[in-house]
């Protein structure tokens, strides 16, 4: 009996898993081969085969002249088209229904028609989503750091941006376009601060470098201090603390103060992002002494009843952000080999003291692999330990970078988020827009992975885009909708390649014939072919390598 209900969970769980992959790349795939099949009924291709996925046939259906058919490998499908193989002549009376017995230019358009149906459902995906409403980030601004030109300018953190030189705005997308191609011009901003102070603040736009991997541009126009992040409420607590001494714990995220809320509390138990504004509130908070917090540690909510006897502020308890209180070392990492814990409080990078993590991100990055010596508090003591900072590929900048293995306590929090939903014809342009934004995003990407820009790492196969399509699946039908789409304009643009077995490699061979006006021969066919399978089966597998390499490492 245990084991039936094992296995019948080890299913359930499975299935959980399986089932956005599979509708996912099934949908996909049908509506790419349905392209190739319409366009060929329409020139008078007779079809023998329509099959989603490839290997042993699952399921069968014939109608007419096609076979239509459920294979066991749901990576890919097919349609096999008569008189598609140059080795076999069929019939004189039946030519006419021959694919390669067409002329070039109905044999380049049913090629043409898989790539081209990914295509129309990519902005057909991109209509759906803006008619269901398109989350956007608040024009509202993250940390800014005391240090940077926005700050100088009097910006602060948490500042709402109304208007930049008199045109309104509302969401941050509009705002980092806007000054994006503004290289030297000082931008005249309408402010609304935290406290309700409408302000009029003047700063000029400077070149920075574009920190977006997969973007033509190399640099561009960006303001030092504008940010949409912010630093979450998470505690670091000193051992030798009062607010250690009464139950709070590093790593604790703080939720409530008394009957002042620090944020509402999250349907999701595990969500953990709280601004950083509440910091400065919590500061200014008068001096009590007696505290009731509610915290959360993982994902158990308590309270704690704090009596004191001397007012104190919070911040007199010992409480300060978690971000320079190490919470993971990554494995045989720099960090590891030094003795680096978790819980270790980061101090100092040699004579200069630690003030945020920041610092120890730019110091560590910009030292070109030299040794840096690093001082940390663990309990009472304070230990120093020369690292070596190593090369080390990050999956979410897509690119490798000097590190020292240290994962931070603390975490960030985007800005407030706005539900923005077009009308018919707003929907059609953004469709068209974000199609081609997100077109050149991919050709980018590609070009970087040739030149060696982005590393090889961030090639993705069917494991990863399993995983991506079951998070978004659990996240709600926009948010897979979404991964879909950017999915289907992937397939458009892959299949386009002129590589041999892909539809751009078939484009390519229609137009030579065209150009040369005989089809080429059979022999370079076959060539080409062979190189082809081999380069595609060759990207396959280290994609999957990938997959497996990625999947291993976070264990």
């Amino acid at each position: 009996m245990d084991i039936l209900f094992l296995f019948w969970a080890w299913l359930e769980k499975a299935l959980a898993v399986s089932l956005p992959f599979i509708i996912l790349l099934g949908l996909l795939i049908f509506i790419h081969e349905l392209g190739h099949f319409l366009m060929a009924r329409f020139f008078g291709v007779k079809v023998e085969v329509f099959s989603l996925g490839f290997g042993p046939k699952i399921l069968k259906y014939k109608k007419g002249d096609t076979l239509y058919c459920l294979s066991l490998l749901p990576l890919g499908g097919y349609v096999k088209m008569f008189g598609d193989n140059p080795l076999e002549e069929p019939p004189e009376d039946q030519k006419h229904q021959g694919f390669l017995y067409k002329k070039p230019y109905q044999k380049w358009l049913i090629a043409f028609a898989g790539p081209l149906f990914n295509l129309i459902f990519t902005l057909f995906g991109f209509f759906l989503l803006a008619q269901w409403g398109v989350p956007k980030l608040s024009a509202q601004l993250g940390d800014v750091q005391k240090d940077s030109l926005a700050f100088e300018k009097g910006f602060r953190s948490g500042d709402q941006i109304l208007s930049l030189n008199g045109q309104k705005i509302s969401y941050y997308e509009e705002l980092d376009e806007k000054i994006k191609n503004k290289v030297g011009e000082t931008l005249v901003f309408d402010v609304l601060s935290e406290d309700g102070e409408k302000k009029s603040l003047s700063i000029e736009v400077k070149n920075h470098k574009n920190q977006n991997p997969l973007s033509w541009d190399k640099e561009r126009g960006s303001i030092e201090g504008f940010t949409v992040w912010s630093r979450a409420l998470r505690l670091g607590v000193p051992k030798d603390s009062l607010a250690f001494e009464k139950g709070l714990r590093t790593f604790d995220t703080l939720l409530e103060v008394g009957s002042y809320e620090t944020k509402e509390l999250l349907e999701d138990s595990t969500a953990e992002l709280v601004p950083l504004k509440y910091w400065r509130e919590l500061r200014d908070l008068p001096a009590q002494k007696s505290y009731k917090l509610r915290i959360k540690r993982g994902t158990e909510i308590k309270t704690l009843v704090f009596d004191l006897e001397s007012p104190k502020t919070l911040l007199d308890l010992g409480l300060e952000p978690s971000d320079l209180y190490v919470e993971k070392v990554g494995a045989k990492t720099p960090a590891e080999k030094s003795g680096l814990k978790t819980g270790d409080r980061l101090i100092a990078l040699g004579e200069d003291r630690l003030l945020t993590w920041q610092d120890l991100l730019e110091r560590v990055e910009n030292s070109e692999g030299a040794s840096l010596d690093l001082s940390y508090k663990r309990e009472s003591e304070i230990t120093t330990v020369s690292l070596k900072p190593e090369k080390i590929f990050v999956e979410g900048n897509m690119k490798s970078r000097y590190m020292v293995g240290i994962v931070t306590g603390g975490s960030t929090a985007l800005g407030p988020e706005l539900l923005k939903k077009y009308d018919f014809l707003e929907s059609l342009k953004y469709s068209s827009t974000q199609t081609w934004e997100w077109l050149n995003i991919i050709t980018a990407g590609l070009v970087r992975l040739v030149t060696g820009e982005l590393s090889v790492r961030t090639m993705g196969g069917p494991i990863a885009i399993g995983r991506v399509a079951h998070d978004s699946f659990s996240q709600g039908f926009s948010s897979f909708l979404f991964i879909m789409t950017l999915i289907s304009l992937n397939l458009f643009l892959l299949n386009l390649l002129p590589i041999p077995i892909l539809d751009g490699g078939h484009l390519l061979f229609f137009s030579l014939e065209a150009l040369i006006g005989r089809p080429i021969s059979v022999r370079k066919l076959l060539i080409a072919q062979n190189i082809g399978l081999v380069f595609i089966l060759g990207f396959m597998f280290f994609a999957l390598f990938n997959d497996i390499y990625n999947w291993w490492s976070a264990w």
